[in-house]
Formats: structure tokens, sequence, C-alpha cells
């Protein structure tokens, strides 16, 4: 009886030590951080008085990135042709529709218009344009610069004959790869403005030469 208990007690020393092990390895992870883009600020608009009074319809009609960033952590370069995957700083959800939602947030706001579909959403009508972007690259490279490298095509919603086709590569500005990856998100929402704005410039051009 003695010794049995005696062994009771090792093995609740051991199970207590090991609970207390645990606890400890576990307080010690970080916890995990998740990050969205957002759209450009509210007010800013590229229409002009000359420009129609009816508004525009748009269908953002497909997204496409390569494999290596459809996951949910957020990517890097930290060499020419080594990717890192940052395991406690991931994308508060689908980075593919994340992207789509603040493109169209940003067309809406910039050509005042409401009518911004997203695909499988169609309008009723067939929609004045339509764009789809192939994404090449999105990530910070390894001098600390965030990269966003596309080709998109704008098409007229009609009949989807192409009108324009694009690559645009766009540079955020210099930033120091050990300030975390706040400001790289915060970069790579400016550049989804940037190309947004280059967009909806080349849409306003072909109204006006179609004019």
């Amino acid at each position: 009886m003695l010794l049995s208990l005696s062994r009771i007690g090792k093995i609740s020393y051991f199970l207590l030590a090991g609970c207390l092990l645990l606890g400890c390895i576990s307080s010690n992870t970080p916890a995990t951080k998740f990050y969205i883009l957002n759209p450009l600020d509210p007010g800013e608009s590229l229409l002009k008085d000359t420009d129609p009074k009816e508004p525009l319809s748009l269908e953002v009609a497909s997204l496409r990135l390569p494999q290596y960033l459809e996951r949910p952590q957020i990517v890097t370069r930290s060499t020419g042709n080594r990717v890192e995957l940052a395991e406690f700083h991931q994308w508060g959800g689908n980075l593919r529709k994340n992207m789509m939602r603040v493109l169209a947030k940003n067309l809406s706001q910039l050509l005042a218009t409401p009518n911004v579909f997203l695909s499988p959403h169609q309008p009723r009508t067939p929609p004045d344009f339509r764009i789809d972007i192939e994404v090449m690259k999105f990530e910070r490279d390894p001098d600390g610069k965030v990269r966003l490298s596309v080709q998109w095509i704008l098409s007229r919603g009609q009949d989807r004959k192409p009108l324009i086709t694009q690559m645009t590569d766009l540079t955020g500005q210099e930033e120091q790869t050990e300030s975390g990856l706040e400001t790289t998100v915060s970069s790579m929402s400016a550049l989804m403005g940037e190309l947004s704005v280059i967009i909806s410039r080349e849409i306003l051009k072909t109204l006006h030469e179609q004019a």
C-alpha cells in the first residue's frame, strides 16, 4: 500500500511538472496577428464636370494570384528565389477576395458609382466595362520594398471585347525589414490604391475617346 501511494505520488509529480512545462511553452508562443488590406481614404474622386453624369457600371470579373500567395500566411521574399511564410502574421480572410473587394471599393469611389459588381455576382444588364487581373507579384522584397506586378485587361461589358491590355509594376516606399508587417500591409493597401487610380484613369480616357 505504501509503495502504491509512493508510485502515485511520483506519477502525480511528473504530471504536474509536465503541465507546468507545457504552460510555460504555450505562454511563450507568440499570438497570431491578423491583417487586412484597406481601400482608399474617403473623398478622393477622378470625375470632373465634363465627365458623364450617368453612373458607370463595372464588373471586377476575375483576380488571379500565383499559387505561392494563395495561403493564410503573409509572404515575404528573403532572396530572389526564396520566400518566407510569416506563421504568426496571417491574412484575416482570403487574400484574393480581400483584393477584389478593395479594388471594387476604390473604383466605386474614384468613379463615383455604386454600380461595381464582383464576380460571380453579375449585374442584370451587361456592365459598361469588365476588368480581369492577373497578379504576378505582391509581396515585400529583400530590399524592404513592397512590389505589385499585374497584368490587367479592360473589356467592353456588352460583348467582352478587349479594349486595353496593360502590364503595371508598382513599388512602395522603402521600409526596414525589421519594422514589422504592419507597415508592409499598409504599403500593400497603398499600391492597390495606385492600381485602382491607373485603371480608373484608363476607363475615363476610353469614355472620352468614345464620346
